[in-house]
């Protein structure tokens, strides 16, 4: 699920910032019809949907991947592309060019399973640096870049430079169909008219490509996961954050759950997830239909908030029973130069949790928000 939260004071704080809302608009709010007219009712269509949504507030495009090199190292990676729409109403004629009608941000983390965790960020209003085109899958921050080509999509991030440099250039090939979590695509998340999104996903994308460190470059494959959720972006008053998990499954199948957890520390009945079979076919789940228990905390020591670091996932109508552990107990992210959240997002390993069988059934990311207290949600509340 992912991540905005509609938090109008909190974005116009931020925007307020150095005289930043001065630039964006230009020095004047002319205005015309309103512009956020999410229709739920409205049928999805693709490739058209897999491009950007004018009439959503909230959108994103989130890719989380394990790759393995030629000499067994396995690594995870994160890359998400943010859009978030400035005003409720559409810039009138003649309005002025520094007028900003979007906000870009995106993130871009590397964990290394030996250990190291690293993530970089970017903040760009509406222009040439960052956008995302309307009916077909094109977006970028700068460098950074998704976008599909002849049915894969083709992704690009850096960080750093010389020695520091870390480049990520894959090719991402859907193994299964699309995926429409919710009812045909529409996620409820909670009681309230607009908290409610389009969510879909590519649940197995065969990744090969190159990473670069340095001046070398290695060949890399694995296993990627796409989410792309646009919609109001409203979460109620009594949610605290969520939990969200999406595994890859040796025996084929994906799984996808998320709990909202309200501020009493009870899981909302809105939490659910998505069970996709070897053969492509989506069941829903409801909250009813799983648990999440967690067995280990974690604390950071930057944010000082403690993150559970450890939990079994048990869907009995489908006999799973899963540990769930960090590759890295560390992969907070910390992004006070775009969204100004904190928030946990690592990749992990999928184990047997009955008897004593501690095989590796497969590999997954696992989302945490709200941890950090209300600053940590920002302007992120549900994916």
């Amino acid at each position: 699920m992912n991540r905005l939260r509609r938090r109008p004071s909190s974005i116009a704080r931020w925007l307020s910032l150095g005289g930043v809302a001065l630039l964006l608009t230009g020095g004047r709010a002319e205005t015309a019809e309103k512009r956020f007219a999410f229709d739920p009712a409205r049928p999805l269509a693709f490739p058209r949907d897999h491009g950007a949504h004018d009439d959503a507030r909230i959108e994103w495009w989130y890719v989380t991947g394990h790759l393995r090199d030629a000499r067994g190292r396995e690594s995870g990676y994160q890359l998400t592309f943010f859009r978030t729409g400035v005003f409720d109403t559409a810039p009138a004629a003649g309005g002025s060019p520094l007028q900003a009608r979007d906000l870009y941000l995106a993130h871009f983390a590397i964990t290394d399973a030996s250990g190291s965790f690293r993530f970089a960020e970017r903040a760009h209003r509406t222009g040439i640096a960052a956008g995302a085109s309307a009916g077909r899958l094109d977006v970028h921050n700068e460098d950074w870049s998704l976008q599909e080509l002849g049915g894969s999509l083709v992704l690009e991030a850096r960080r750093g430079w010389g020695a520091e440099l870390e480049r990520l250039s894959l090719i991402l090939t859907p193994e299964k169909p699309l995926v429409l979590h919710g009812d045909r695509g529409l996620s409820r998340k909670g009681t309230e008219p607009d908290a409610v999104s389009r969510y879909v996903s590519f649940t197995r994308l065969k990744t090969a490509g190159w990473r670069t460190r340095g001046d070398v470059s290695e060949p890399v494959e694995g296993s990627s996961w796409l989410d792309h959720e646009w919609g109001p972006g409203v979460l109620g008053p009594e949610s605290a954050g969520w939990d969200w998990f999406a595994l890859q499954l040796e025996d084929g199948r994906e799984l996808m759950l998320y709990r909202i957890r309200a501020r009493s520390g009870s899981a909302s009945p809105f939490s659910s997830g998505t069970l996709v079979r070897k053969d492509g076919t989506a069941v829903a789940l409801t909250s009813s239909d799983f648990t999440i228990e967690e067995t280990a905390r974690w604390k950071s020591p930057r944010s000082g908030a403690t993150y559970p670091a450890r939990w079994v996932l048990r869907v009995p109508r489908e006999s799973l029973a899963l540990e769930v552990v960090p590759l890295v107990a560390d992969q907070e992210l910390v992004t006070p130069g775009s969204t100004h959240v904190t928030y946990w997002e690592g990749a992990c390993a999928v184990r047997a949790v009955d008897g004593d069988d501690r095989a590796q059934l497969g590999r997954g990311y696992v989302e945490l928000t709200g941890y950090a207290g209300a600053g940590g949600l920002g302007l992120l509340t549900a994916r």
